[in-house]
């Protein structure tokens, strides 16, 4: 079960002003167009936003999936 723990990785300064940066700027903006395409409240986004982080916890079972597919490779 050593694999699914919590990483102790830090991004480099490239890391966060190149595709960090770049990526948190496109998530925010496709929120932003599906918040006025759906005339969704705010709170719609932020359960949505919850949704996808669920899926990406060490614990889930798409990680642990991913984990164990990766070893198999």
């Amino acid at each position: 079960m050593s694999d699914f723990k919590i990483s102790n990785w830090v991004p480099s300064e490239e890391d966060n002003l190149g595709p960090i940066t770049q990526s948190y700027n496109s998530i925010s903006k496709e929120l932003e167009n599906l918040q006025k395409k759906l005339k969704c409240p705010d709170d719609f986004i932020f359960k949505f936003l919850g949704a996808i982080k669920k899926e990406w916890d060490p614990q889930s079972c798409k990680m642990k999936a991913r984990s164990l597919k990766n070893k198999n490779i």
